[in-house]
């Protein structure tokens, strides 16, 4: 560490404008790798793996289409449907079918129904759309037609939907989002000519509505957080200039963050959106901490450069430990399977040290070239009236006079915190991403009222040797499986060759496989291959099943494959339930336990770090509680509350863990500073005191600092987002709470007991 001082101080100290001419370049690099930042929801990729869940699940879609590549189109009119609405849909939707990547259209026009003999399918609605008897109770057929398991008229019949499958890989959003402006633009005119209400609705809409959030997100969040540490410098050292000198590092280290980013080719999604903002918060709060002891050491008579000089040999040690205990929490995220989870854990690495490198080179800089002018220069001592430290002078020697007690109360406090919050309950839900009275998450309930779940989950059928996709035999199996699963609690319709057979019977006896197979061909493809498979071999049961939750998905899921188990099928082998609600429900749960090892790991990791770097066990000992209290608090707060854990609550309080030891770090360093200085004090009471009086009114800041940095992001456009930036902030004013309390308490304990 004393190398890497000298070096800082031979560089950003007494050649600052070498630092400068290095840095313009680079600030050069990093806006043109801002402008390469590629955004994707990552809600899909999420769950990406080697898991034996999810390659079942990716070999079993592989072969058909896709229920999450629709789109909903909802039209909506004043009263009922009649013939003008109805001709101004069909000319629409004459438009969308020469759009690039539609590559299926399913509407009331496609509905048929067999003549008198069945021989043949007619159109379930009128040729003449102007017969408004005909019209009408056609339309009346349409709202208790299920063709695909989903109605298509609603019972009031002023509403219909449209759903368009989209081409492509349902995992890439690029070619997705711009079938889906395009789409927009035709809705929109066909709005305006039409007099009709038309929205559009679906997963890939939700993902696409994600994504633009991210991109609105960036912008302001960022801004609102370098606005908020502004204001939180200004109040704190009562001027103008310290205050921008103190804005500069952390705009530099968002802009190298973001442009490394870009040109690692590290994305922002749903869980990355809001790292951008913590590399800003921390390189304020590290930056606050230097300019704090510059400000410190010159209102003691010290020279400019003499107090920067000094405040780098003193301050820049703790400023690396922190940045190395923060890595280590984004580290310890590397545990998990999940592709865009370890990504994040590569961005956060990649950020935090950027931050520090940015806080340990550029901010010594600025204070050497930029304090030289005179108003600067008149402002950086420390004023009398700043310097007023009564209530945490006695707040130190209250607490250390108080060891015993308050050292028992924080471990009885962390020990029935972790009590309540082990075993982890979790839970994840894919609309947890968007607020539910957004546009696109109304108009998809809407749609849903009429055409019942877009989530569903499948069951695959395997064909037996012999046994033809139309055989009777194989009609009876399925029939028997969806007899079997309908009483199920959860299910709002099934989809297959039995179903699309008893939509063609209508009222009477069942239709022939012949003729179930004409019918069948008729399809579109996309529609065809959502019932067969692409090798002819397999075919699946699609059940609809609202977006209910992990653990109701898991319990449920169970339910269908204990019930298909033994049903004596002689037809087709029934495997088990599969599609992306399953697929999700069973991996969160499986994340959101590996991130709570992540922890765990991390904060054995992190309390030993301390211990090595400063070679004194006590401050290992003593790091321990007073950083897990805060997480155990709040993860029982939320198990108590039936929030349960999230895939964003297990990343927020693992992350904010390593951002909480700050506080704790700088205690350390100040005692360590303070013992350097007079060794003759040693870890006494006395000298516990007067670390805490001097260092505490600066935690307090950097707790704030922290906090209203992480302010913004309850701006976002997503509600987890702003659900993790609620958890980080309570999670740094615990922290706060628990060092000025808990942790010289037991400072004092450990020593003691060492000793």
């Amino acid at each position: 560490m004393r190398y890497l001082s000298s070096f800082i101080l031979q560089s950003s100290v007494l050649r600052p404008v070498w630092v400068l001419l290095v840095l313009l370049p680079l600030a050069v690099a990093s806006v043109f790798g801002v402008l390469r930042i590629n955004y994707e929801d990552g809600l899909r990729s999420v769950f990406s793996s080697e898991s034996q869940v999810f390659q079942e699940y990716a070999r079993h879609s592989d072969g058909f289409t896709q229920s999450e590549a629709n789109v909903a189109v909802l039209v909506s009119a004043p009263s009922a449907l009649d013939g003008d609405d109805l001709g101004h849909l069909q000319e629409f939707l004459l438009d969308v079918q020469f759009l690039d990547g539609i590559a299926g259209i399913l509407s009331v026009f496609s509905l048929r129904r067999a003549d008198q003999g069945g021989a043949a399918f007619i159109p379930l609605l009128p040729s003449e759309l102007g017969d408004q008897g005909a019209l009408h109770l056609a339309l009346k057929s349409a709202a208790r037609m299920n063709l695909t398991g989903a109605a298509l008229v609603s019972s009031d019949l002023r509403e219909t939907v449209v759903v368009l499958s989209i081409g492509g890989d349902p995992s890439e959003m690029v070619s997705s989002s711009k079938v889906l402006r395009n789409l927009d633009k035709l809705t929109a005119k066909f709005a305006e000519d039409s007099g009709l209400e038309v929205q559009v609705a679906g997963l890939l809409s939700v993902r696409e509505h994600i994504i633009q959030g991210l991109r609105l997100d960036q912008m302001k969040i960022n801004l609102l957080g370098a606005l908020f540490g502004f204001a939180v410098s200004l109040v704190m050292f009562r001027s103008f200039w310290v205050a921008a000198l103190n804005t500069i590092t952390p705009i530099i280290a968002l802009l190298f963050c973001l442009g490394a980013f870009g040109w690692f080719g590290l994305s922002i999604n749903a869980l990355t959106n809001a790292l951008p903002v913590l590399i800003l918060v921390l390189a304020s709060s590290d930056s606050i901490h230097l300019t704090y002891e510059i400000r410190l050491r010159m209102s003691a008579g010290e020279k400019r450069i003499a107090a920067v000089r000094q405040a780098v040999i003193d301050i820049a040690p703790p400023c690396v430990l922190t940045s190395l205990t923060t890595m280590l929490a984004f580290v310890s995220l590397f545990y998990s399977e999940s592709p865009i989870i370890r990504d994040l854990a590569l961005s956060g690495v990649v950020g935090v040290f950027i931050a520090m490198i940015a806080v340990l080179f550029v901010h010594p800089m600025v204070f050497v070239l930029a304090g030289g002018l005179p108003l600067i220069k008149r402002a950086l001592p420390i004023r009398h009236a700043e310097q007023g430290q009564g209530f945490t002078d006695l707040l130190a020697k209250a607490v250390t006079s108080r060891f015993r007690a308050i050292s028992v109360l924080g471990v009885a406090l962390c020990v029935a915190g972790l009590w309540v919050l082990l075993p982890v309950q979790t839970n994840y839900r894919f609309m947890e991403n968007i607020d539910v009275d957004n546009s696109v998450a109304e108009t998809l309930s809407r749609v849903e009222q009429i055409a019942g779940p877009v989530t569903t989950v499948e069951i695959p059928l395997r064909l037996k040797d012999g046994i033809g996709p139309f055989d009777a035999a194989l009609l009876v199996d399925i029939g028997v499986l969806h007899q079997a699963v309908k009483d199920i609690a959860g299910i709002h319709s099934g989809f297959s060759l039995h179903s699309l057979r008893v939509v063609l019977s209508g009222d009477g006896e069942l239709v022939s496989p012949e003729v179930l197979k004409a019918m069948f061909d008729k399809m579109p493809e996309r529609f065809r291959n959502r019932l067969i498979g692409t090798d002819g071999r397999t075919l699946q049961l699609t059940l609809l099943v609202p977006d209910i939750g992990s653990q109701a998905v898991a319990r449920f899921a169970l339910d269908v494959e204990i019930i298909t188990r033994n049903l004596g099928l002689t037809a087709v082998s029934v495997g088990r339930p599969t599609g992306f609600l399953v697929m999700s429900s069973a991996l969160s749960d499986a994340m959101i336990r590996q991130l709570t090892i992540s922890f765990l790991l991390a904060a054995i990791a992190c309390p030993l770090l301390i211990g090595v770097w400063y070679r004194r066990l006590d401050f290992a000992l003593a790091a321990i509680v007073p950083n897990l209290l805060p997480i155990a608090l709040i993860g029982a707060g939320l198990t108590l509350l039936d929030f349960d854990i999230q895939l964003t609550s297990a990343l927020a309080l693992t992350i904010a863990f390593g951002i909480a030891l700050d506080d704790s770090i700088h205690v350390f360093n100040r005692l360590h500073l303070q013992a350097c200085e007079d060794p003759s004090q040693g870890m006494s009471r006395q000298a516990i005191d007067l670390a805490m009086k001097k260092v505490s009114p600066v935690l307090v800041t950097t707790t704030v600092i922290l906090s209203s940095g992480i302010l913004a992001t309850l701006v976002s456009e997503m509600p987890m987002i702003r659900f993790f930036g609620v958890l980080c902030i309570v999670t740094f004013v615990l922290a706060l709470i628990c060092d000025l309390l808990v942790l010289p308490a037991l400072i004092v304990s450990f020593t003691r007991k060492i000793r």
